[in-house]
């Protein structure tokens, strides 16, 4: 069954590859239920449109599946309109305060999408110039202040969609290695605070990263995910698109280096073979060689975890604040043969981020 929803999912990306021959109406009831883990509805739903004009009559889905995956993609679309105009409306109140902004992931990825409106969306993360302290005591001011995180602010919500902002876009836990991913980012965010992108449908223009910045970024953010919860495969497909826009020979030796010097080089050679096998992500692509033995234990988890860990049976739902540090260590320990050094360093990591809390209470 994970075969045939590859397919589809090649399909989807680039109608070059194969579709399955055979589907039976239990297969597509299953097809649906690992979609809506893995929250690629609305992109697949974009698929199979375009497959149902070619495709013979006993392949195509059942009639409760197809009016099913209609109604949700079908919300998906009014989802994201809706998060268009709050991320434009929030980065507009952010600058009336002085406050330059630039939005990642979310919705500046959609720009990325065959169609702007398939991909699932979700909060609207906010990178806000001006560092811990100075971002922290404005959102304090204003009394939207939530739950301090050393990277990020629960920030309440605008139009229904909760808000983080970020005043620093990501993190490691090897200390090392955090250092220089927090010097790298300090080096390139003018760039980012000045690349502008107009939202689709007139909803105003907002800061997104470059691709530049995503190749390294999103990987990043993969890998933290990766490491503390879980993650799906919207997040891989989000990078897909963001290493299909291309860069040159330079650029990707450049890039090279600096995931090494970040400590990211290894999962970026797993989820090169994930992209590879699964997607068809052809070798122009790649940032560096694929890895497979790294690369299949990557899969079994994306598939196993779906979005954001959420439909991962070994994790206890739910958990006391007790019981989910035990699991954390308990996912360490599973994933230190892979990836050793943030592993090693996650508790630790936990300690100090306790009384950074603390002192930013």
């Amino acid at each position: 069954m994970q075969e045939k929803f590859f397919q589809l999912l090649r399909y989807t990306l680039d109608k070059a590859h194969a579709l399955p021959s055979e589907m039976s109406d239990g297969e597509w009831r299953m097809l649906l239920e690992i979609a809506q883990q893995q929250s690629l509805l609305g992109l697949l739903f974009d698929g199979i449109q375009q497959w149902m004009e070619k495709a013979e009559a006993h392949i195509k889905p059942p009639k409760d599946v197809l009016l099913k995956w209609f109604s949700i993609s079908e919300r998906l679309k009014d989802s994201n309109r809706k998060a268009n105009a709050a991320c434009a409306e929030v980065a507009r109140l952010f600058a009336k305060s002085g406050f330059r902004t630039c939005i990642l992931k979310g919705q500046g990825n959609t720009l990325n999408y065959p169609s702007p409106f398939v991909r699932t969306s979700g909060d609207i993360d906010l990178w806000v110039e001006g560092g811990a302290n100075r971002v922290l005591d404005f959102l304090r001011g204003k009394r939207v202040c939530g739950h301090v995180a050393y990277h990020h602010a629960d920030a309440g919500s605008h139009k229904g969609i909760a808000v983080e902002v970020h005043y620093r876009p990501s993190f490691m836990n090897n200390p090392v290695h955090n250092k220089h991913m927090q010097e790298w980012f300090r080096k390139v965010q003018e760039e980012q605070f000045s690349h502008e992108v107009h939202l689709p449908e007139e909803e105003g223009w907002v800061c997104v990263p470059t691709y530049a910045f995503n190749r390294i970024y999103q990987l990043a953010h993969i890998y933290k995910h990766i490491i503390q919860e879980g993650i799906g495969l919207r997040q891989i497909i989000d990078y897909y698109f963001v290493l299909k826009q291309g860069f040159t020979e330079e650029e990707r030796v450049h890039d090279e280096r600096l995931l090494k010097h970040l400590g990211l080089y290894k999962v970026a050679s797993a989820l090169m073979w994930v992209l590879k096998e699964t997607l068809g992500l052809d070798e122009k692509y790649w940032l560096v060689a694929p890895n497979e033995k790294v690369g299949q234990f990557l899969l079994e988890e994306i598939m196993l975890s779906g979005n954001f860990g959420q439909y991962d049976q070994r994790v206890k739902h739910g958990a006391s604040p007790w019981e989910k540090n035990l699991q954390r260590l308990q996912r360490d320990w599973r994933l230190m043969w892979y990836f050793p050094s943030e592993c090693l360093w996650e508790p630790l990591f936990r300690w100090y981020h306790f009384f950074w809390r603390l002192r930013h209470k």
